[in-house]
């Protein structure tokens, strides 16, 4: 984990702060408000721009403008525009400190949370929670998990609140200002809609092209971050230069700060690999192979220009034109009938595909995996598994390629925009004019699923790209859900993503140390349900009947889906005349009546019907007890009473921002309980750029059936890229609900084990026979919604892992004497559970 924490106190509180740090932190500033970067980072993750001592600006992540871009964005924040910070690409933390005054900002998603918590006379803050529950001693939030568990879409029942008690959570799109030690203002950074006269909308094809333009810079600002190569890789990319040069040194594109050795400081690296700081104004010398003018490799007239050996012109030797060696020409190497074409070694039915010597079902599969009973080696351990697990991932920037839309829209990007290549120089395994490392993840259970095969089958075509070098990754029971879940470290919060750690790591440790993601693109490009009901209110009734003719399609064929536009008619109408006090209202009270309505996994209609509502009980709510329900009922009452009590508020707009930040939550979780060591994931349909960019396409485009798939396609057409594999945009959902049953029925005991003494019970939240039973239920077949026990699981475990926690967040002669998180209140002492 990584974070940044820092403070704004009295005199007195500065006094007592002396002595007291995290531990293995590097300081930024120092008193009266000082500032820490915690962890991992690397040496560009970390930016500080300064105009004068008491004005400056310290940027966490990777963030695409250039020094004077955020010397300006500085100037714009001291005369309250923090705004103008939010606006570049990438994803990043900014803390603008001018003179006694802290602003700190979070992203649009949520992705980049930021907690705080009174302390010392003043506040502290932090962009994890855990650290700032150690220094106040806080203890857990048993009504926020309940909260989390019943309705874990509810904004207006979870509000500010963290598992932590007394640690507050900034919303997504707000900023965190603090002045002088005392005074705190928590402000949205974004402007309000007028509501008398509104803007008028942008035409659909303006509107794409903008999310065109900003997934393009999102993808740009990773490429032209400086290459990491993971430690592992040292001995092979450049040595250990205590200069920082080495023979593959890509610069970044402004100088980052070394948080290890301080601003300015000399970094020794043994990765080869030299930090800007080395390289005057941000570039490699003229002439060399990663030089930015005429004469570099990668220059105008390199090899990497349109014309050059690896461009995209008619003369490029891996170019698509007709006559190159990867062109569609009949006598180049990648055609039908070629080396790598349709009826070759590495096409259907060849030596290196599915049922082939070196695919899943032969010798050895397609993640290097041996099958077939053969030997993996002399050695045990020292398989080929063992070896690539060993190594860590490949140095450079890579992409998932899981099939869907999403994730290929982000590697043909990525592997299509001109300039320096995500793969290194002598990566293993690549060979000339592959420029990106794709990625894809192989289920062997459910390898007879005519959808996952499908799945396979565009991602093959994707990948049939000259620029791409795939790479497969093939798992049986290892890789299923609830699988392994001794190994899932503890994170700063819960979430589903727990449960699923172990099959993301064998995913992302073949990857690259920059791994593109596709996640949060059908929360920012997909219209959510309840958006049928802001078309109502502007009097758009003609755009429902697509969405609706969709939703009785996929009913099924019967008499009864001629009702159905009627009824999501109904539904969508019922939620327009609805005040938003009187939704939160009426789910409170059905949390009190234990009424959660018909099973939402049933259908694709139930689902939707039940999204047409301005929150719902989750699907983990039926197995809470009582008393967690009417405490959660109680923080929803008390929400209605400040919500809107008259017509007005759009309930589309907020369920989508609520989706939003639920996903990106559950991302943030991923990160952290799946992490591989050296590695960095990014989700550049989360950056604040493309979440603006998906709000201005018009509502009526949005809600129709496919439209993120539509969205993708016209904007790699404007990116070049026309040829899409058929099937572009299918959804397999059912793919992975079979496989999370596969891995319930699998690791039924273990959770049998986690469940006999829950610490939920302990609070109160669950009764444990009532979970097990639900547990053995769904291990046997019966229709439960998974995603309910997902989430039970993840909070259970989560709590177990967290009291087994030893030490301290902070050290010092001023540090808490107690870690946070002692026990469960309300139970004397919580016995040691040991590790599962």
């Amino acid at each position: 984990m990584r974070w940044l924490v820092g403070w704004s106190s009295t005199a007195a509180g500065a006094t007592h702060a002396q002595t007291l740090q995290p531990v293995g932190a590097q300081q930024l500033w120092g008193d009266p408000d000082p500032l820490w970067a915690v962890g991992d980072w690397r040496a560009d993750e970390v930016r500080i721009v300064e105009a004068d001592a008491n004005t400056r600006l310290a940027v966490f992540g990777y963030c695409g403008a250039s020094d004077d871009q955020l010397r300006v964005g500085l100037f714009a924040a001291r005369g309250g525009a923090v705004r103008h910070l939010t606006t570049y690409p990438g994803s990043y933390t900014a803390v603008v400190r001018i003179g006694r005054r802290i602003a700190v900002a979070t992203d649009l998603a949520g992705v980049r949370p930021v907690f705080h918590t009174p302390w010392a006379g003043g506040t502290a803050y932090a962009t994890a929670a855990l650290p700032l529950a150690d220094l106040v001693e806080a203890q857990l939030d048993v009504s926020h998990l309940a909260a989390l568990l019943a309705v874990p879409d509810a904004p207006e029942a979870l509000g500010d609140s963290t598992p932590y008690a007394e640690v507050r959570r900034v919303p997504p799109g707000h900023s965190l200002i603090l002045r002088d030690g005392g005074s705190r203002q928590i402000s949205s950074y974004e402007p309000t809609a007028p509501t008398v006269v509104a803007a008028p909308p942008i035409p659909a094809e303006e509107a794409v092209e903008g999310v065109r333009e900003a997934l393009v810079d999102a993808v740009r600002a990773r490429l032209a971050a400086a290459r990491h190569v993971p430690d592992t890789f040292g001995a092979d990319y450049g040595g250990d230069h205590a200069d920082g040069r080495g023979a593959h040194a890509i610069p970044a594109q402004s100088r980052p700060v070394d948080v290890r050795n301080g601003p300015g400081g000399q970094q020794r690296t043994t990765n080869g690999y030299a930090s800007d700081s080395h390289v005057p104004d941000g570039h490699a010398p003229p002439g060399t192979a990663y030089d930015d003018g005429s004469d570099g490799a990668y220059g105008n007239d390199g090899a990497y220009d349109s014309d050059g050996a690896y461009g995209n012109g008619g003369r490029g030797a891996y170019g698509p034109s007709n006559g190159s060696a990867y062109g569609p020409d009949r006598g180049s190497a990648h055609t039908n009938g070629s080396a790598y074409g349709n009826g070759s070694a590495y096409a259907h039915g060849g030596a290196h595909t599915n049922g082939g010597a070196y695919g899943p079902d032969g010798g050895r599969d397609a993640g290097g995996r041996d099958g077939g009973g053969r030997d993996p080696g002399p050695i045990p351990g020292m398989g080929p598994a063992d070896r690539r697990a060993g190594r860590g991932p490949a140095p450079g920037v890579g992409a998932d390629l899981s099939g869907g839309p999403a994730s290929a829209t982000l590697a043909l990007l990525a592997a299509g925009l001109p300039g320096v290549p995500g793969t290194i120089l002598g990566t293993p395994g690549t060979v000339a004019g592959e420029r990106l490392l794709a990625v894809t993840f192989n289920d062997l259970t459910q390898s007879g699923d005519s959808e996952r095969e499908a799945e396979l089958e565009r991602a093959h075509a994707v990948a049939e790209s000259p620029r791409l070098h795939h790479v497969v990754v093939a798992a049986a029971e290892e890789g299923l859900p609830y699988v392994d879940l001794d190994k899932v470290p503890l994170t700063d919060e819960p979430g589903p993503a727990l449960v699923q750690a172990g099959r993301h790591r064998l995913r992302l440790a073949s990857g690259s140390a920059d791994q593109f993601t596709g996640y949060g693109a059908r929360q920012v490009l997909d219209a959510h349900p309840a958006r049928l009901a802001d078309l109502l209110m502007d009097r758009k009734r003609r755009h429902l009947l697509r969405p609706a003719t969709a939703l009785a399609v996929a009913d099924g064929a019967s008499g009864a889906s001629l009702t159905v536009p009627f009824t999501v008619y109904r539904a969508a109408r019922r939620l327009a005349r609805t005040t938003q006090r009187d939704g939160v209202t009426d789910v409170a009270q059905a949390l009190r009546e234990s009424d959660f309505g018909a099973n939402a996994t049933d259908s694709a209609l139930s689902a939707s019907l039940a999204a047409l509502s301005w929150c719902r009980p989750g699907p983990a709510a039926r197995w809470l007890t009582g008393e967690a329900l009417a405490e959660v009922s109680v923080r929803l009452e008390t929400a209605a009473m400040r919500a809107e009590s008259g017509i007005g508020s759009r309930p589309g707009v907020l369920r989508a921002q609520a989706a939003l930040a639920r996903q990106a939550a559950d991302y943030r979780v991923l990160e952290q309980a799946a992490e591989v060591r050296n590695q960095r994931l990014h989700a550049p349909f989360l950056d604040n750029q493309v979440v603006r960019a998906a709000r201005e396409l018009p509502e009526a485009m949005r809600v129709r059936p496919g439209a993120r798939a539509s969205v993708l396609r016209d904007v790699l057409a404007g990116a070049g890229v026309h040829e899409l594999p058929p099937g572009w945009g299918t959804t397999t959902y059912a793919v992975h609900a079979a496989a999370g049953r596969a891995g319930l029925r699998a690791a039924i005991g273990p959770l049998m084990d986690l469940f006999r003494a829950p610490l939920l019970a302990d609070a109160g939240i669950i009764e444990a026979h009532v979970v097990r039973k639900a547990l053995r239920s769904a291990a046997d077949g019966e229709p439960l919604p998974l995603e309910g026990l997902d989430q039970l699981v993840a909070v259970e475990l989560w709590l177990t892992r967290l009291m087994q926690r030893r030490g301290s967040c902070w050290t010092g002669a001023d540090a808490p004497r107690r870690r946070a998180v002692v026990g469960v209140p309300g139970v004397p002492s919580t016995p040691h559970r040991p590790a599962l």
